[in-house]
């Protein structure tokens, strides 16, 4: 059995964050609607909440956090969160803003799993700050597709 270390996952993630810029990116690029090519732009340019948390701790500790070991390894994000999301070129910003949501549970999902294992305290309050983070973006996600503004 291999050990995974929560360096693993936050890898992980990240390369699941590089998966949806390159979705906005290309739904941008597919779009005639240009309220929804301002969305995907900005969506393409999604906040990297895990080297934002990692830059607000010492180097030590981040060092400390990355090598700990995990009892049992995430079902992480990825391309399965992707299934039934292609979204066609005539798609609206509400079916974007509804996948963007979609996306921010997949990783909440996996942050969860985490937080759920046996694991230091550091440890814990790195993850429950990348859920709390999702949660809010999810909730400015909500307030956007609400507002009816794009």
């Amino acid at each position: 059995m291999a050990i995974i270390t929560v360096a693993d996952v936050l890898k992980h993630a990240e390369a699941f964050e590089q998966m949806l810029v390159e979705y906005y990116s290309k739904l941008s690029e597919r779009t005639a609607r240009e309220g929804v090519r301002l969305l995907t732009d900005y969506m393409s340019r999604h906040q990297t909440w895990i080297s934002e948390a990692l830059k607000k701790l010492p180097s030590d500790q981040v060092s400390r956090i990355c090598n700990s070991p995990l009892r049992y390894e995430p079902q992480a994000a990825d391309c399965r969160c992707f299934e039934g999301m292609e979204l066609s070129a005539d798609a609206t910003a509400a079916q974007v803003l509804d996948a963007a949501i979609t996306f921010d549970e997949c990783l909440v999902s996996l942050y969860r799993q985490v937080v759920q294992q046996p694991v230091d305290e550091e440890t814990r309050e790195l993850f429950e700050s990348l859920i709390r983070a999702e949660k809010n973006d999810e909730i400015r996600l909500k307030k956007t597709k609400a507002l009816d503004y794009f």
